[in-house]
């Protein structure tokens, strides 16, 4: 038995990392597809480049792996079905459970080990990954500098060259301006032809001109003579050497430390931390949000304050206070939905309404305060416009603060969020590979299908599925429309009972992609429809 699990564990190491570098090399073309553009014309060295797909591949080990036990385990049962070695082990008095144990024990080890992966090497492979990508797409392209173009792309140099010579370094009718002064086009240099050449370090670009002038209108030992006078110096040379630094095309790295508070960027015990501590954040937030609703809100207790035999004189209310005060009640109805009461103000039937005081009338929401349904009009004029404008002033912060705490509050639950999906992706990867390995052996032993063919189909299509789910539960989490557990569980909820119904199947011998028991299926049935019989 010894040198059966031994046979088997050999026949399955192989295919298992053949499959796990060719979809690791897939994604990697991929990810060269997507960002080619970033990396022509610039310049890198092979160790730049090297070091970058390196760090990539490392952030697509999560998917890789997967699907390559997925792959793997339908090749190595695919074949011993297709070669009838399988048949011959079961003819041995030995079950299909007894093959697949020493395969679960390798399943547990890639899981083990995708768990460590997942936890101590990704979070750093992500950090210079994002870190070195940056880098090379902000560094800028080599120069390269066309006749007949207006070339920009060096700092404080505008370059033409109407000629270039077909070995690359002759030119003709060369035009360099020098804004190193910060004063404008006052300082150009125009030759009849020269050579364009690197320097051997490739950090200076060096242009040797024949026959031609300089222009220089910013003379520091000069001074304007009056308004209408302005120092300009011309220049004819034969030969002049120009050297023109090139050290912001050096591609210089970033400190890793950037990324460094980046939840992809941390392992389990950082992420528990930070949620934590952004939790208790949360809570400190919600708790201030209340403390000054309730002080915004604190022109009610006016009315509880103010003496009740405070009422309305017999004179008339100005009409300048007057329509203030409707004015003010006016603003109030447009928010009712953040006031404490409903207030309206009634047409008054005496004709001399310019003269009349205007009665107003709230309709309170707070039965515990016991107010009264005409209480506005208790007070005098100045209390009574003091007091609406307190309330009006009162609405308006609650409304801001509310709205502003609601944002606040909705971005740190997407944040907390966050942090738990990457704290349960570290158990979803290693759990990946093992589910993956339970739907892959025991549909390989039931297809008998060998090579890169049928496995190869069924592995992408099973993978794919999975991840399409994966995807929409992580995204539905990070939207908070779903749980964090639920959203990053969602696909191993969805594969965990196929993983159980075709691992029954292939335990019981069940014919379940048998064709020709799918027409003895559809026969027995036709043949007890009446009438298809007569």
């Amino acid at each position: 038995m010894k040198k059966l699990d031994l046979f088997i564990i050999k026949s399955y190491i192989g295919p298992l990392v053949l499959t796990f570098f060719i979809a690791l090399f897939v994604l990697l073309m991929q990810f060269l597809w997507k960002y080619i553009d970033d990396f022509v014309g610039k310049g890198f060295d092979m160790i730049v480049i090297a070091e970058l797909m390196y760090y990539a591949s490392a952030t697509f080990v999560p998917m890789a792996l997967p699907l390559a036990v997925l792959l793997s385990s339908l090749m190595l049962f695919g074949n011993l079905g297709e070669n009838y070695e399988l048949a011959a082990i079961k003819s041995a008095g030995i079950s299909l459970n007894r093959i697949f144990r020493p395969l679960v024990f390798v399943a547990i080890l890639v899981s083990g080990i995708a768990f460590y992966f997942s936890n101590n090497v990704l979070p750093v492979a992500n950090q210079n990954f994002r870190t070195l990508l940056r880098d090379v797409r902000q560094q800028k392209p080599a120069v390269q500098i066309d006749a007949g173009v207006f070339y920009s792309e060096i700092e404080n140099y505008v370059i033409r060259i109407g000629e270039k010579a077909p070995d690359g370094i002759t030119i003709r009718d060369v035009m360099i301006y020098d804004h190193r002064s910060g004063n404008g086009n006052t300082n150009v240099t125009v030759a009849k032809s020269g050579k364009m050449e690197m320097s051997g370090d490739k950090r200076f670009l060096v242009f040797t001109l024949v026959d031609g002038y300089n222009y220089d209108e910013n003379i520091k030992s000069q001074q304007r003579m009056n308004r209408n006078t302005f120092p300009m110096q011309r220049t004819h040379f034969q030969e002049m050497v120009r050297r023109i630094n090139l050290s912001e095309f050096d591609f210089k790295k970033s400190d890793n430390a950037i990324h460094r508070n980046n939840y992809e960027m941390m392992n389990m015990s950082q992420l528990v931390f930070y949620r934590d501590s952004l939790k208790a954040d949360l809570d400190s937030t919600l708790g201030t949000f209340s403390k000054f609703v309730i002080q915004d809100f604190g022109f009610l207790k006016v009315y509880e304050n103010v003496q009740k035999d405070s009422t309305l004189k017999s004179k008339p209310i100005p009409v300048k206070v007057r329509d203030t005060l409707q004015q003010t009640v006016s603003e109030m109805i447009e928010i009712d939905a953040l006031l404490p009461g409903i207030i309206k103000m009634p047409k008054s039937n005496n004709p001399s309404i310019a003269e009349a005081p205007a009665e107003v009338v709230v309709e309170s929401k707070f039965d515990s305060l016991n107010f009264n349904d005409t209480i506005i009009k208790n007070f005098k004029y100045g209390d009574a416009l003091r007091i609406v404008n307190n309330a009006l002033v009162g609405a308006r912060n609650a409304s801001y603060t509310s709205d502003f705490t609601a944002q606040n509050k909705d971005a740190k639950e997407k944040l907390i969020a966050k942090h738990q999906i990457e704290w349960h992706r570290k158990f979803t990867l290693s759990l990946a590979c093992l589910l993956f390995f339970f739907i892959g052996a025991p549909l390989g032993a039931i297809i008998r299908k060998g090579g890169l063919g049928t496995p190869l189909v069924m592995s992408i299509l099973l993978f794919v599925t999975y991840y399409v789910f994966a995807i929409v539960g992580e995204k539905s989490a990070k939207v908070l429309a779903m749980s964090p557990f639920f959203g990053m569980w969602l696909s191993t909820f969805i594969y965990l009972p196929l993983s159980i119904f075709v691992t029954y199947k292939a335990t019981a011998d069940s014919p379940l992609l048998d064709r020709e028991f799918y027409v003895k299926f559809y026969e027995r049935m036709v043949s007890r429809i009446p009438f298809v019989k007569s």
